[in-house]
């Protein structure tokens, strides 16, 4: 049988960058290595520290092999899971320089990206440091030898970190975390455990649970023995459906504008509870709304900001992509004695979407996208043309993106604020105030 000669494929072999300098840290936090006209991005680490990295084969961060100096910077981590969990990667900063630090980089993008050079003074919203979480998502994972595991994920992984506190987390939810891993511990693998979300709100906290099907007798006694015990309301979801094992509609409160927001749970809700009413009050005062606005809040959840701006404006125009939202939009003005909100359902990167609005003569505009930002709706935003638009953002990248789009219709960017939402992580929320 005749043979054909196959090369053999190339490995490539990627060495370490030894003793190199960190320059920066980008938004995200990860310190930058500049090595013979190459960035690389590195975690952990902190401007004018020295470090042996490895290069990632793929896109992605660089791998810290060793690092060689200490920043003055550098803090000793509070949490004695910071070097497994994935969850609050910048403890080794203090609070007040993870501001310093994300205000400079958060300036840096929205200049580079956006058209805006000389951007306003940021000012900077924040409250606690610590045990400011009101909810959090648990993620869970079957062993054969131990059973079900529940807890955060590792970093740059799959594996679960089981445990026993959270300091970022509210105390009444972090002291649920061992009784919750004792809980699912012994349950078969046919359970088929999803994730475990906890929830700090009102009348009572909830503890949702998902399943891949409804939960077995033996389940649902343990379930129900268990938000006994522990004074919660139990939500389960499966594909099917979700719906109160036990409990009630929950809520929480704006207390600063006297409203009560129901949601179920599974809905997004700003996890920092201070933060959040400062985004609202700051929101307000941004827009000033007055009897004469009409006012359009895209992506619009629940109505976290639609019913404070209902409360001063003629009417608002809430836009939600997701249907049972914003039925929940209007049962909630219902409930605070609203009559003054419409609320739209649509997927806001689609033109058609538009047109629910599209014949209102709207003259200010408040958007809270997701992190990719609002590619399509920045644009139909200003051919509105409204006199003012407040922008709401969990991602400077994308935000700074749609600022671009502002820019060329003839919007100044006004004013400028970083909302710590998320103390001792790399992410940050940012708000942007653009005017005609």
């Amino acid at each position: 049988m005749a043979q054909f000669f196959k090369a053999k494929a190339k490995t490539t072999s990627i060495k370490a960058i030894r003793d190199a300098q960190v320059h920066a840290l980008d938004h995200h936090l990860k310190g930058v290595v500049k090595h013979q006209g190459q960035a690389y991005f590195v975690d952990g680490v902190l401007p004018g520290e020295r470090v042996d990295l490895l290069p990632s084969a793929k896109s992605g961060p660089a791998k810290l092999l060793k690092r060689l100096s200490d920043s003055s910077q550098r803090v000793k981590p509070a949490c004695q899971f910071y070097q497994q969990c994935g969850g609050c990667s910048a403890q080794h900063l203090s609070s007040q320089a993870q501001r310093e630090y994300k205000l400079k980089a958060v300036g840096e993008l929205i200049s580079r990206l956006s058209g805006y050079q000389d951007l306003p003074e940021f000012s900077v919203l924040s409250s606690e440091d610590w045990q400011y979480r009101r909810a959090t998502r648990l993620s869970t994972w079957f062993d054969k030898q131990h059973g079900w595991q529940l807890g955060f994920r590792q970093k740059s992984s799959k594996q679960i970190v089981a445990i026993s506190e959270c300091l970022v987390l509210k105390p009444q939810l972090s002291a649920l975390l061992l009784p919750l891993q004792q809980l699912v511990k012994s349950w078969p693998k046919s359970a088929g455990l999803g994730h475990v979300e906890l929830i700090d709100c009102q009348p009572i906290n909830v503890c949702r649970i998902r399943l891949s099907k409804a939960p077995s007798d033996k389940i649902k006694t343990s379930l129900l023995n268990f938000a006994k015990q522990h004074e919660l309301a139990l939500a389960i979801a499966t594909d099917e459906e979700s719906s109160y094992l036990v409990g009630e509609q929950a809520y929480y409160i704006l207390p600063e504008q006297n409203l009560r927001l129901a949601f179920t749970p599974g809905d997004f809700i700003q996890v920092n509870e201070a933060m959040n009413q400062a985004m609202v009050s700051q929101a307000l005062a941004w827009l000033k709304p007055s009897i004469e606005d009409q006012i359009l809040d895209l992506y619009a959840g629940i109505g976290n900001f639609s019913l404070a701006l209902a409360q001063q404006a003629q009417h608002v125009i809430a836009v939600e992509g997701v249907a049972a939202m914003s039925k929940q939009v209007l049962r909630n003005a219902e409930a605070n004695g609203l009559t003054n909100i419409s609320a739209f359902s649509g997927d806001l990167e689609q033109a058609e979407t538009a047109k629910a609005w599209q014949k209102t003569k709207i003259n200010k505009v408040l958007l809270d996208p997701a992190r990719a930002g609002a590619k399509l709706a920045i644009s139909q935003v200003a051919k509105l043309s409204p006199s003012t638009v407040v922008y709401v953002s969990c991602n400077p990248a994308t935000l700074a993106r749609d600022a671009k789009v502002l820019k060329q219709a003839g919007y100044r960017l006004s004013q400028l604020a970083l909302v710590d939402m998320f103390a001792h992580t790399e992410h940050v929320e940012t708000m942007a105030l653009f005017e005609r």
